[in-house]
């Protein structure tokens, strides 16, 4: 074989060899989960999500925006108002981090939904019941993502070792009969993302 042919074949076997090992990592590094109790794991990015009911309401009537917090806080009978009606749906986040320290945005993505109006909205808590987000409206948009804000900006989550927190999904009362928004339904997911664009979601329903 001439020594041209030997670099030619020495240069093409360096090619392939790169592809391979580039492909694998780019293939690696797409990797992301959605489903409740499922590791999202990419490369330093190895975070647990956990969401649990803590009472789904089957018939959510409205309920006004600034009693969402008492209706949460209460020993028992979460999302019950005095009457006996539903006016809410609870949801609680634990969020383990098995590699390095991230800092993580969450949003709530529209994975199906009937409603016909803004005022089914949603709102994060810590587990002492203190607002870390603002009143977000859950987007009726297929896939768009609502991130977690506060004062207009996005809600970071310095986690260390295990996080947990309240997402609460209700309807707005508006004064009205508000005969549009009955007997609709939502599907979505709750998501953290790194500043690298790893992402962890986990499915819900209201």
């Amino acid at each position: 074989m001439s020594k041209k042919k030997v670099i030619l074949t020495t240069i093409f076997t360096v090619v392939v060899i790169c592809i391979v090992i580039f492909g694998t990592t780019y293939a690696f590094l797409l990797i992301s989960n959605s489903s409740a109790g499922i590791a999202g794991e990419t490369m330093g990015f190895d975070v647990d999500l956990n969401v649990t009911d803590v009472y789904k309401a089957s018939k959510m009537v409205p309920l006004a925006d600034n009693l969402v917090s008492n209706a949460i806080k209460k020993s028992s009978n979460k999302c019950i108002d005095s009457k006996g009606y539903e006016v809410c749906s609870l949801y609680s986040l634990s969020l383990t981090n098995n590699g390095d320290n991230e800092i993580l945005n969450g949003y709530v993505k529209t994975s199906s939904s009937t409603y016909e109006t803004d005022n089914l909205k949603y709102q994060i808590y810590d587990t002492n019941y203190n607002a870390i987000s603002d009143v977000m409206t859950v987007s009726r948009t297929k896939d768009e993502m609502v991130y977690f804000n506060n004062s207009g900006t996005r809600v970071n989550i310095n986690l260390g070792s295990t996080a947990n927190y309240y997402l609460v999904v209700w309807l707005t009362e508006t004064d009205s009969t508000q005969e549009t928004d009955y007997s609709k339904s939502f599907s979505g997911k709750i998501g953290f993302e790194s500043s690298t664009g790893s992402v962890i979601e986990a499915s819900f329903n209201v």
